[in-house]
């Protein structure tokens, strides 16, 4: 059985970028987890998040427990995915969890605020968003990769990561 590669951090710490380059790579599908629970559920997130942000979180809860299952394939989750410990054992059951850190100024130079529901209050909630988390994000994953320098030598590290992790836990 092959293991899914989850991706967790930050809303723009590369995720999507960095599944997709991954995805190429290995030649195996990826899921941007927003984008498929959005086709799925014919909203947008910030619909669901309009409604409330319980409701996103049920929603989302409800996914992890569908992409859990699945084998062999990149999956970027959302940034918030750790708020439900639920999320990320559905997750872990079949995956190597990969916490893509990227320091928060990078992250505040480069994203729209704008476009992310939990970050429209502006730069400041980023900053407080990472405060929130980063003691989730470090303690769910088995690997911590930090996303500096070129994405593609990002991926690559995540790539050779994953297979000695997988090679080390007899995976």
């Amino acid at each position: 059985m092959n293991k899914n590669i989850v991706l967790i951090g930050m809303p723009g710490c590369g995720k999507s970028t960095l599944s997709k380059i991954m995805a190429k790579r290995l030649n195996k599908p990826v899921i941007d987890m927003d984008d498929y629970i959005e086709s799925h559920e014919e909203k947008t997130i910030k619909e669901m998040f309009d409604i409330s942000e319980a409701f996103f979180r049920d929603v989302e809860s409800k996914y992890s427990i569908l992409l859990g299952e699945l084998n062999s394939h990149i999956i970027a989750t959302g940034g918030g995915i750790v708020k439900r410990k639920e999320n990320i054992t559905n997750l872990k059951k079949n995956s190597v969890i990969v916490f893509i850190n990227r320091p928060v100024d990078d992250i505040v130079g480069d994203i729209d605020v704008r476009t992310r529901p939990l970050l429209s209050k502006g730069v400041e909630a980023v900053y407080s968003l990472y405060n929130e988390r980063i003691h989730l994000y470090k303690g769910y994953c088995d690997i911590e990769i930090n996303n500096v320098g070129e994405i593609q030598k990002v991926a690559d590290l995540i790539i050779e990561k994953v297979q000695l992790y997988k090679v080390e836990n007899n995976q």
